[in-house]
């Protein structure tokens, strides 16, 4: 059931919406900056019939050395494939099953520095540490592997140097056995020494700006719906996204509010802030009753693909659609009350998402001039996407010195926010065809946007 309302969960983490106007200045304020990176490779495609037959590229990441790690999933199987520097496979490996170096549920993988990835394998409860050659070197368990399922890891970086993870948590949500739990998480990056024991505990390191109170709750139910009445005041209009990215340094560059706020951390050090003088839009009492309305089309729109009797078959009993229909109505009026009674935050959220390349340099990607892009459930955060870049093209990528000076501006027209960054300017995109066969092209960018 939980897989239902993955869409769902979504639209409650980081619900929002733009203004009558874009949030960005007038384009002569901006420095455009060419997209014209150099190609290093492609591989994939619809041609491919071997190993870089790609069928879901979930996560892309580079080690210290240039070779790219590619998380392909195929149903129920994950498979991890590496690449040297030229595009040849230089590895592969990924076999399902409940033993050592064996997967289960694999929710994220990021490559280590000196080679190698870091799985999250949910199924184990474990990081689980592999050589660039595939070889299972061990597995650090997760330190709050007691803790309710609803703590949903959200997204996951490795440091530039050393052995350690960060992340953060979403908000999620599970209903089972006459039992509905809500998380919405909370605002903190954690980080996780991956060398120090055989468990990885979290521990906060930067603790980001909270629009709301964190909540868990979990009550007895006898349907869905009721998960919904549970939410109550935690359904916020127009949260910013938390995003970051690891820096050199042992740190973190990271946004957390609706300003135009870049804030650094690295161990041991205060944090400091870099940015541009780029400032929210106010929200208006207009803007409210679009964002409500848009808001609950998106979720009717989502149970209409996911979960409704006429998505179960030809074969499924009368009695069992009726069921459904009338669970799915008392969701929906469920969904109804939260929508209406949702509360908003007074400024629209300007930063949309947020990456660093290995020498420093920090890519603030900006939201586009859409009113409502913010609130739609295919935007509604970055890392809702896979490592495919399908992101709205209208938008913009600011450039920022590893210090924070402003170098220039892309336009989400001419490139998508890359899929991973590696060092010496190496990123890799994901490009799908018409029949969703993913293409990987990695390209080296010019020196003044990577190290200036």
């Amino acid at each position: 059931m939980k897989s239902r309302y993955a869409a769902l969960i979504t639209l409650l983490a980081a619900c929002g919406g733009d203004t009558d106007g874009p949030a960005a200045p007038p384009p002569g304020e901006d420095n455009p900056l060419p997209a014209d990176f150099e190609e290093v490779f492609r591989i994939g495609g619809i041609a491919a019939e071997g190993w870089d037959a790609f069928t879901e590229i979930e996560d892309m990441d580079f080690d210290a050395r240039g070779r790219l790690y590619i998380r392909d999933e195929t149903g129920s199987s994950t498979r991890i494939v590496v690449v040297d520097g030229t595009g040849e496979l230089s590895a592969e490996f990924g076999r399902m099953g409940g033993g050592p170096g064996e997967l289960r549920q694999v929710g994220h993988m990021v490559a280590r520095p000196d080679g190698g990835v870091v799985l999250v394998d949910g199924g184990h409860r474990a990081y689980l540490l592999f050589g660039a050659d595939g070889s299972f070197e061990r597995a650090v368990r997760f330190a709050d592997s007691d803790a309710p399922r609803t703590v949903n890891i959200e997204r996951v970086r490795h440091a530039r140097e050393g052995t350690a993870l960060f992340l953060t948590r979403g908000a999620s949500a599970r209903f089972g056995q006459g039992e509905a739990s809500v998380s919405s998480g909370d605002r903190t990056v954690y980080r996780i020494a991956l060398d120090v024991g055989d468990e990885g505990v979290p521990v906060p390191f930067a603790e980001g700006w909270e629009p709301r109170p964190e909540q868990q709750i979990t009550i007895e139910a006898d349907d869905p719906s009721d998960m919904f009445g549970m939410i109550g005041d935690a359904y916020v209009y127009f949260s910013p996204n938390l995003v970051f990215d690891a820096v050199p340094g042992g740190g973190v560059a990271y946004s957390d509010s609706s300003a135009y706020d870049v804030k650094i951390q690295t161990a041991g050090d205060p944090s400091r802030v870099v940015g541009r003088p780029l400032y929210p839009e106010p929200v208006t009492e207009q803007l409210e009753e679009r964002a409500r309305a848009r808001a609950l089309e998106n979720f009717e729109s989502s149970f209409e693909e996911q979960v409704t009797p006429s998505g179960l078959g030809d074969n499924v009993p009368d009695a069992v659609r009726e069921q459904m229909a009338a669970m799915m109505e008392g969701m929906m009026e469920g969904i109804r009350t939260m929508v209406e009674n949702g509360s908003f935050l007074p400024d629209v959220p300007i930063v949309r998402d947020l990456r660093t390349t290995w020498e420093g340099a920090i890519w603030v990607e900006r939201w586009g001039s859409d009113p409502l892009a913010q609130i739609d459930l295919a935007s509604a955060g970055p890392d809702e996407e896979s490592a495919a870049g399908e992101q709205p093209a209208d938008g913009w990528i600011d450039v920022l010195a590893p210090r924070g000076d402003y170098v220039g501006t892309f336009s989400l027209e001419e490139t998508p926010m890359p899929g991973a960054f590696g060092p010496g300017g190496l990123v890799a995109f994901v490009e799908t065809d018409e029949f969703g066969v993913p293409t990987i092209i990695v390209k080296r960018l010019p020196v003044v946007v990577r190290e200036t």
